[in-house]
């Protein structure tokens, strides 16, 4: 029986992600935020007994004013925050935080000799402390499980020509450090082809909403009086932005407006857009508690990211999950790493031309307000019941502890 979970990430108390989100130019992602601190809470709802505590690398930019970082331990919602210490100079950083982990997993290992009650649980993605946590869950005997929500060379490929050589060597150490985990947490079973070539026990956790969502009443009546559509994401081409702003204009309606909120390189076309069609509004990169509070007085909720992408196959956007809990539809492409069971409680882009999108938008659009509401409650009650953060939370307790670790 697992008793102690040292939970190794980027993670903040919400306090902290408050304060970085208000003193950075680069602000923290706010979909990695909430994925871990969902699964973190998850699993200590679905078993209260287990002792839970965070290592976090705070995801502090480099061009922050603050230079020493020194954060005191915290407690939220009966969760142990830790930090590591660091100076924020890059190599320097990576150096202190990586031999910081290193001790750390140590220490908290002899806090209990029982070393078969304890598993760490690490975002593989987050290099300079999952190496060295790997490396002393070795030497102490400690299982380490994987989470992977990205696929780190799919993600270089993207980014190779702005810096090949420390791209290359990431790419290279992280994959050598996923074949060093005992087990691993994937969102979607394309994944397991790439990341787990040994065979080593795995679960799909494609992703988790909020149990407390379910107090959350999403009706007609507060709706707003125009008929707004929502993108809420990375703005990249890749990812559909400019397919759906392009079949957005198609779109007749005088009360129609599309929100987005989001950073990325397509950032710096929004004003022209926006010129374009004044309906289209640019809505900025916010805190995620606003996003969350404004799609639930939406019309739809959309989601065009491209089902040919080589990544659609390795991933399950998050906010596929948020936009589904609150209620309100949403419309998204046909992603290959989507399960089955989600297609009845979403609409689906059969054609991902621009032509395509803009005539489903319009069909949509078409539909009675009731209608709409009433399948968009439906999708938040299946979310809401399958796929909630303490279900997940159990499923990953049970994976940890029933698999056959090799």
């Amino acid at each position: 029986m697992i008793k102690k979970i040292l939970y190794i990430s980027s993670l903040c108390s919400p306090a902290l992600v408050e304060y970085l989100f208000r003193t950075s130019s680069v602000k923290p992602l706010q979909s990695v935020q909430k994925f871990h601190r969902l699964l973190a809470e998850g699993i200590k709802l679905a078993d209260n007994s287990v002792n839970l505590e965070t290592l976090s690398s705070v995801p502090i930019p480099l061009n922050h004013k603050k230079l020493i970082w020194n954060i005191a331990p915290e407690e939220f919602n009966n969760i142990s925050y830790t930090y590591v210490p660091v100076i924020n100079i890059p190599l320097l950083k990576d150096i202190i935080i990586s031999i910081y982990s290193f001790f750390r997993v140590i220490l908290w290992r002899f806090s209990d000799p029982r070393a078969s009650s304890k598993v760490v649980i690490c975002d593989v993605l987050k290099l300079s402390i999952s190496v060295s946590a790997n490396l002393a869950c070795k030497l102490m005997g400690i299982k380490i499980i994987a989470i992977v929500t990205d696929l780190p060379g799919l993600m270089i490929v993207n980014s190779i020509k702005r810096k090949p050589l420390k791209l290359k060597i990431y790419n290279k150490i992280t994959s050598k450090i996923l074949s060093n985990f005992d087990g691993y947490v994937l969102l979607t079973e394309q994944m397991n082809e790439i990341v787990n070539p040994q065979r080593k026990p795995y679960i799909i956790m494609e992703g988790l909403v909020n149990i407390g969502l379910n107090m959350a009443v999403n009706s007609i009546e507060n709706k707003q009086s125009e008929r707004i559509l929502i993108y809420a994401g990375g703005l990249f081409e890749k990812y559909g932005i400019k397919k759906l702003i392009d079949a957005f204009i198609l779109v007749k309606g005088n009360d129609l407006r599309l929100h987005i909120y989001g950073s990325g390189e397509m950032v710096k076309n929004m004003t022209l857009y926006m010129h374009i069609d004044p309906r289209i509004v640019y809505k900025g990169n916010v805190p995620n508690q606003i996003v969350v509070d404004n799609l639930q007085t939406a019309t739809l909720l959309i989601n065009p990211r491209p089902s040919t992408e080589e990544l659609s196959k390795y991933s399950f956007p998050s906010k596929n999950m948020e936009y589904m809990a609150s209620g309100t539809p949403l419309v998204t492409t046909l992603l290959p790493g989507m399960p089955k069971d989600y297609c009845p409680y979403v609409y689906l882009f059969d054609d991902e031309s621009v032509n395509g999108l803009s005539k489903m938008l319009q069909f949509l659009l078409s539909k009675k307000k009731e209608e709409l509401h009433e399948f968009g409650n439906n999708s938040k009650e299946f979310v809401l019941k399958y796929k909630n953060n303490k279900i997940q939370g159990q499923g990953v307790l049970k994976f940890i502890s029933q698999a056959e670790f090799i």
